[in-house]
């Protein structure tokens, strides 16, 4: 067994995961919970951390990164968002460091800011830290799906330019609080229905989404699908009209793009982008904790 030099933690608002690893990376051993920002009560985020790894390093010699949400107004530290452009060595030296009240050494990586020509704002927290373990080439445009989607324009390796779309909050409030929920029976595997839904939403470039949706219950109303397939029309829908916005975002970047997140989601937009026949991979699993330990040698932690 190679000898572990690093735990990485990827802290989010309901969720925690935390790898031991060695020096090049290799994951040795690794823990999940519940255990997210919002289960933490009383502050008691030291007690969280070592009930999940303190098994792994009783003597608190290992230094610990972490990403994520652990960073934000509701977590561990505070931190400053650092402005883009920024890439592994900035986030390496924009490290917030300190020492727990037990002696264990903790390293927490920041999130990143960005304004729009317009002056808009947007702001990321832990895809700053997957898209570090990409060591992308050239310019290339990245999608990380999940409840507050970001597209990312990565240039050799750093952030240039990134947007969010709201989509998975979009879908949940629609289907649920909607006049849609009464046409939407419970949902059902419908690949055609979900591309259908893809087809529709990226035409117009995207546009006239309000209109677009209340289809979705006229034509439920008229008999054009059954209320099985409304979840998955309504779905492809807002992915289809997600990914057309994002390509008026970085109309310039061509190549495969590249979508790194969970399993079930990656796969979704893996099949919307099929849809609209766009190259695109899939990033490894495991992008945060890759890019954790990239980060902690360019901090040299290890």
């Amino acid at each position: 067994m190679s000898e572990p030099r690093l735990i990485g933690v990827d802290w989010g608002t309901t969720s925690f995961r935390a790898v031991l690893m060695d020096g090049d990376g290799a994951i040795l051993d690794r823990t999940a919970s519940g255990d997210g920002l919002l289960s933490v009560t009383d502050r008691g985020f030291e007690a969280v951390l070592e009930r999940a790894v303190g098994g792994w390093d009783r003597a608190r010699a290992l230094p610990v990164i972490a990403s994520g949400m652990v960073t934000s107004r509701s977590g561990w530290v505070e931190t400053a968002y650092l402005p883009c452009p920024a890439g592994a060595a900035e986030l390496a030296g924009a490290l917030t460091r300190f020492t727990t009240e037990g002696g264990r050494r903790i390293a927490l990586i920041t999130g990143l800011s960005f304004r729009h020509a317009d002056g808009a704002p947007d702001v990321m927290r832990g895809e700053e830290t997957q898209i570090a373990s990409l060591r992308l080439a050239g310019t290339r445009l990245a999608v990380m799906p999940g409840t507050h989607s970001k597209w990312v324009r990565v240039e050799d390796g750093r952030i240039t330019a990134f947007r969010t779309a709201m989509t998975g909050d979009a879908f949940a409030a629609l289907r649920d609080h909607t006049v849609l929920k009464l046409t939407t029976a419970e949902r059902a595997d419908a690949p055609e229905a979900f591309a259908a839904g893809v087809a529709l939403g990226a035409a117009e470039s995207g546009a006239g989404l309000l209109g677009k949706l209340f289809r979705q219950r006229a034509g439920s109303l008229l008999g054009d699908f059954p209320a099985s397939e409304t979840a998955e029309r309504l779905s492809g829908l807002l992915i289809g009209t997600e990914i057309a916005e994002a390509r008026h975002f970085a109309p310039d970047v061509s190549g495969s793009m590249v979508i790194v997140g969970g399993e079930a989601l990656a796969a979704r937009y893996a099949a919307a982008l099929d849809v609209l026949g766009i190259a695109h991979e899939t990033a490894p699993a495991d992008a945060a904790f890759a890019g954790q330990v990239r980060i902690a040698v360019a901090a040299g932690l290890v």
